[in-house]
């Protein structure tokens, strides 16, 4: 078993800093001995603790700190480290300096989101040279990565996030129960979205699409489960606003801040994400798992998840007609939802169980962690 530093000095609390303490958890179960850094007093800081680690804390908020990089320096030398694994690539500008200061650590950095300028310039090609091996989170990220980044396909490759089966499982009791909690009745036709309240996440089309569908089907409900990014209460408010502006207070239920997600995604019937982008959609593999079927638009990392007919339906980004059509066929057509539910969670559990990507993470690990041990002073090359 290996010894992991988990690096996410990210103030923020997103998709990649949940994925950073869920990440930590399941390696140390398997027996690796997880060595958290991250932002101190951030929601990350909290979740590791919560979890039962006591997170190392790196306050660097930018791309040059000599403070943070001494430290973590200190922190390698007195520490027998295996692998550092960072997760948000801004901290490679203090972990790499840090590791020639310290000691040489296999690095491994795992890629969440997509760059929009290239990084080949001198100081990113030094940068990614000590990089020995780059994780992409979705076929989009990995070609992403080649077209703007100074690497070698060889260290590049895709490692999908997984899904706990034994927390994301249908349980027909919790559903009648949550239903019941939420003042639904079995005659209602649920339909939910679990993401961070911005604009960007789509929200604005469902709210558009359920005022559509109002008279239509008026039994369906929507339920919005996120609350508002670190510094977008604006944006989020914004968005709460329109169900006053549009009158849709009695079928539409903003929820906030979850912990239980799993519940209340069995609650659903149906799981709506019509996100504008995104680098791989964690929350629709999670609801597939629980047999449920997604609209989604067809974007990005989507693509990598979700089989259009068969899973579920893709819509166009930010086409309330398609959204509307896709909500309307689901809602007239029970049996289908049944079947593209069970095809969903069926789908999950060949190609998004938690145990590939732990598997395929341990891989990644081991293989640069032999080839320091093979060629402890080579620096590898860059396009």
């Amino acid at each position: 078993m290996a010894t992991i530093m988990q690096v996410c000095a990210s103030p923020s609390w997103g998709g990649m800093e949940m994925h950073v303490g869920f990440l930590s958890t399941h390696l140390a179960k398997r027996g690796h001995h997880i060595i958290p850094v991250c932002y101190p007093g951030s929601p990350l800081d909290r979740d590791l603790q919560e979890r039962g680690f006591m997170p190392l804390r790196l306050g660097v908020g930018g791309y040059f700190h000599p403070r943070g990089i001494y430290q973590l320096a200190h922190w390698l030398k007195t520490t027998a480290v295996d692998v550092v694994h960072s997760h948000y690539s801004r901290d490679l500008w203090t972990i790499v300096p840090a590791l020639h200061l310290g000691r040489r650590v296999p690095l491994v950095l795992t890629k969440h989101i997509g760059t929009q300028k290239p990084k080949r310039d001198p100081l990113h090609r030094w940068i990614y040279r000590h990089v020995d091996h780059v994780v992409a989170i979705s076929e989009v990220i990995r070609t992403n990565l080649l077209a703007t980044h100074p690497l070698p396909a060889a260290r590049v490759s895709i490692v999908h996030h997984g899904v706990d089966l034994h927390q994301f499982t249908p349980n027909a009791h919790v559903r009648s129960a949550v239903r019941q909690e939420l003042g639904f009745t079995a005659a209602h036709l649920i339909f939910g979205i679990v993401a961070r309240l911005q604009v960007s996440k789509g929200y604005i089309e469902l709210l558009e699409a359920a005022r559509q569908l109002a008279g239509e089907l008026p039994h369906a409900r929507y339920l919005l489960i996120g609350e508002a990014s670190r510094g977008e209460t604006g944006e989020a408010q914004m968005i709460l606003d329109k169900i006053r502006e549009w009158q849709l207070e009695k079928i539409v239920h903003p929820l906030g801040f979850r912990r239980d997600i799993p519940r209340l995604l069995d609650a659903l019937d149906v799981f709506v994400f019509p996100s504008h982008a995104e680098a791989f959609g964690l929350v629709l593999i999670e609801a597939m798992a629980m047999a449920k079927p997604v609209i989604s638009s067809n974007c990005d990392g989507v693509l990598d998840i979700v089989r259009d007919q068969e899973t579920g339906l893709l819509t166009p980004p930010q086409n309330v007609a398609a959204l509307v059509a896709a909500l309307r066929r689901l809602a007239q057509h029970p049996a289908q939802r049944l079947a593209m539910g069970q095809q969903a969670r069926a789908h999950v559990l060949k190609f998004f169980a938690l145990e590939h990507t732990l598997e395929a993470l341990e891989a990644v690990y081991d293989r640069v962690f032999h080839q320091q041990l093979e060629s402890p002073k080579e620096n590898l090359s860059c396009n």
